[in-house]
């Protein structure tokens, strides 16, 4: 769905963007993560038409963003990190004036309008001014402006910047929404919490070119909200047994390269210093002692854990 082959972007001399390169697939939910000055934002204005990079190619939907603007933006909805907001405007009277700027006319308009009021849980304030809703809300209508004319993917900088933990959730659930039904997001954050829990992968960026974590991978893959293992990669394990069991640490003892972190009545916590593949002895010893195993799970470092491998204490600086 998203395709980056290459991306060199300059200003002046400085390079935002050196050799990037990325592929966001049909349905996917994409995080993006870098220091300040990574190149974030300007790559997401790139594939937003709003710039051209100097060399490489990107295409969004099989199109080519420097070739096919036009058509790029008919399917395409971008959220800047600061979104410009007519304050004097009441609230639907906002979300007319875009639907005009999108070319919707007639009962298509009509129905933009309400499923964009709908989505923004703001029917009972159509009539307000923009200056009078809260900051999450202002959010909110602007993402829901975005999806005025339907896109089939969606370009975020920065989404919850300033959101308070409440209207965070609350946005994170309408991506989640957005994204069942079948849009493709892709969005940057500083808020690792907030990708971890909402994407299938995440890509990591510094200098303007495919950073990578310890793993050598620049890419990380989330299940379950955790960065999936790579194999040989360090784990942790969280098992419950059907009792409490004082034989448990005696029969991990025997298996190489575990360690047990905690022990409390039926739960476990322990470190595989070989990586998943070391859940299977585990499981065996387990068995073998006669313990019942009523909830096991394993799993990688955290994205948090994976932005610290990764970038260390980076430097920090203004965004291109």
């Amino acid at each position: 769905m998203i395709e980056i082959e290459s991306l060199h972007k300059n200003y002046g001399k400085r390079a935002a963007l050196d050799n990037f390169s990325l592929r966001v697939d049909d349905g996917e939910l994409f995080g993006l993560v870098g220091p300040n000055g990574a190149g974030k934002t300007t790559l997401i204005k790139i594939l937003a038409t709003l710039q051209r990079a100097n060399s490489g190619r990107a295409r969004i939907n099989g199109l080519d963003v420097t070739g096919a603007p036009a058509e790029v933006r008919a399917v395409t909805g971008y959220l800047p990190d600061i979104p410009g907001l007519y304050q004097d405007m009441r609230v639907e009277e906002f979300l007319e004036f875009f639907a005009d700027a999108f070319h919707l006319h007639g009962a298509r308009r009509r129905e933009a309008v309400k499923r964009a009021l709908d989505r923004a849980g703001l029917v009972a304030r159509r009539s307000d001014f923009v200056e009078q809703l809260s900051f999450g809300m202002k959010q909110r209508l602007v993402l829901a402006k975005t999806l005025l004319h339907e896109p089939k993917v969606l370009l975020l900088d920065e989404p919850a910047t300033g959101l308070d933990p409440l209207a965070r959730i609350e946005l994170r659930e309408l991506l989640k929404e957005l994204n069942r039904e079948g849009l493709t997001i892709f969005l940057s954050s500083h808020i690792l919490s907030d990708l971890e829990d909402i994407c299938t992968r995440v890509a990591l960026i510094a200098g303007g070119r495919n950073a990578a974590g310890a793993d050598g991978q620049s890419v990380v893959t989330l299940s379950g909200g955790q960065a999936a293992a790579s194999p040989g990669e360090q784990v942790s394990c969280e098992i419950e047994l059907g009792s409490e069991a004082p034989g448990a640490a005696q029969a991990l003892a025997a298996v190489k390269g575990v360690r047990l972190v905690s022990s409390q009545g039926r739960r476990l916590r322990l470190e595989l210093s070989a990586g998943i593949a070391q859940t299977t002895p585990v499981l065996q010893a387990l068995l073998a002692a006669g313990l019942t195993i009523v909830h096991f799970d394993a799993r990688g470092p955290g994205l948090e854990e994976r932005y610290r491998q990764a970038f260390g204490a980076a430097e920090s600086g203004g965004k291109p």
